[in-house]
């Protein structure tokens, strides 16, 4: 399996997976002609499969184009769908959409699908774990807690994509309406990097080789902010690589 954070943020997002007989898609955030700049090894017009986490429009702004572009299967939360703007709705009934759910597990072409119920402020957010060949990828991000009934799902795996979104000392002093402070600051708004290393803390040690740190704010966090309260805290335990994802530039491409 292949994987690499082509965008992450809330300017957009989009992540691509590769096994050997799918190119996935979690999100549509960004155009495919932004993606293919960032990723030119990558043949974008071969997509098979779109995963939606939620209806928020960092992560679905570019559906439409990429469903008509790719002919992709496109896979999302049913109340996800009954979210979406009517115009999106009519054009992406054109395409083949199937409708999954939280705690559901799917076979799909050459690799299984874990579907997790997530918290934030839309009709539904799911996270996923990924598993071909014996490896495996978790994605969590967009989540003002992490349930911990899925701790062992996200356990002994080669690798996570999760939200460290911004530290809370940055957040609290920043311009930002105390109204959108308190949002983000719920249990149904972004993990904090706190609340990241909390979580990291105890299932850290089970990663094989990679966390990859996820959308982190542009405003509200900052590399030496994440180096203090995530990395050099986890780097006593996990002996893996550490990353961050970025709004504006993709990371490498991992091969697990």
């Amino acid at each position: 399996m292949k994987f690499c954070v082509v965008a992450s943020g809330s300017k957009g997002n989009m992540t691509y997976i590769e096994t050997k007989e799918a190119r996935i898609l979690i999100d549509a955030g960004i155009a495919l002609s932004d993606a293919q700049k960032r990723l030119p090894e990558i043949n974008f017009s071969t997509i098979t499969d779109i995963f939606i986490t939620h209806e928020h429009n960092d992560h679905i702004r570019y559906l439409e184009t990429i469903a008509r572009k790719t002919r992709a299967n496109i896979y999302m939360h049913k109340k996800t769908f009954e979210s979406l703007p009517s115009k999106m709705k009519a054009e992406l009934k054109k395409h083949k959409i199937s409708f999954i759910e939280e705690n559901g597990q799917y076979q799909l072409k050459d690799f299984n699908l874990l579907t997790l119920g997530l918290s934030h402020d839309t009709a539904s957010n799911l996270g996923y774990v990924f598993s071909s060949e014996g490896t495996s990828l978790a994605y969590v991000t967009d989540t003002g807690f992490f349930p911990h009934q899925y701790i062992e799902a996200i356990s002994n795996i080669d690798a996570i994509i999760i939200e460290a979104n911004h530290s809370v000392e940055d957040l609290l002093n920043s311009n930002r309406h105390w109204t959108l402070k308190q949002r983000i600051l719920s249990e149904r708004g972004h993990l904090s990097n706190q609340d990241c290393f909390e979580l990291l803390e105890v299932i850290g040690p089970s990663i094989h080789k990679y966390i990859i740190l996820a959308h982190v704010s542009e405003d509200c966090n900052s590399d030496e902010a994440l180096q203090a309260e995530v990395i050099s805290k986890l780097a006593i335990n996990f002996k893996g690589e550490i990353l961050i994802a970025r709004q504006r530039e993709a990371i490498k491409i991992i091969e697990i």
